[in-house]
């Protein structure tokens, strides 16, 4: 698209939602995302944002309300210069550092207790709760599942969180895409001007 001012890379993995997930696996998927790609302090903001800036934004995201399975997304915009390859090369490292490598606890228990503020906060906005309770009605969860997600988070382990990495964001279960400019519309348009 010519109108594309700044590159992005977006790679969406098939995992299960809270309703096709084994017990504990939706809560670790909620964990995983937050900790590799929520805000400045997650691992993938640091190792392609700060540590080797490779990109200007990197994040994941985990949509645990479906029916089906659903999509574990991660997506970030490579700084000018920097090659789509370089970036996933990255975030591969990233991911399987995790998969390979214990979580640090401080980690662990600074990332679970966001998810459960952010829960608490949305509280105050019905919108949010309505939506909340829609979704997980419509995709066959109860309002217990709804109540009790914030204990749910809180159990989740170190190690199930890496087995959730190591067995569900295998690249091969995943699509990537690209974002660009057109070039070659942009040359057709300056031509016609």
């Amino acid at each position: 698209d010519p109108r594309v001012e700044q590159p992005g890379l977006r790679r969406h993995y098939l995992v299960p939602s809270a309703t096709t997930a084994a017990a504990g696996e939706s809560a670790a998927l909620d964990v995983l995302a937050q900790l590799i790609g929520s805000g400045s302090n997650s691992y993938l903001y640091r190792a392609l944002v700060v540590d080797k800036p490779l990109a200007v934004s990197a994040s994941a995201s985990y949509s645990s309300i479906s029916l089906d399975p659903t999509q574990f997304a991660i997506s970030a915009s490579p700084k000018p210069g920097v090659s789509f390859t370089e970036v996933e090369q990255a975030i591969d490292g990233v991911l399987a550092d995790i998969a390979q490598n214990p979580i640090r606890a401080e980690d662990l228990e600074r990332v679970k207790t966001q998810l459960i503020a952010e829960a608490i906060y949305a509280q105050d906005n019905q919108a949010v709760l309505a939506r909340w309770y829609g979704g997980a009605l419509t995709t066959g969860l109860s309002i217990e599942d709804i109540r009790s997600w914030p204990d749910r988070i809180r159990a989740v382990t170190a190690e199930q969180v890496r087995a959730a990495a190591q067995k569900w964001l295998e690249k091969k279960r995943s699509v990537t895409g690209y974002l660009i400019k057109d070039t070659a519309t942009t040359k057709r348009e300056e031509k016609r001007s």
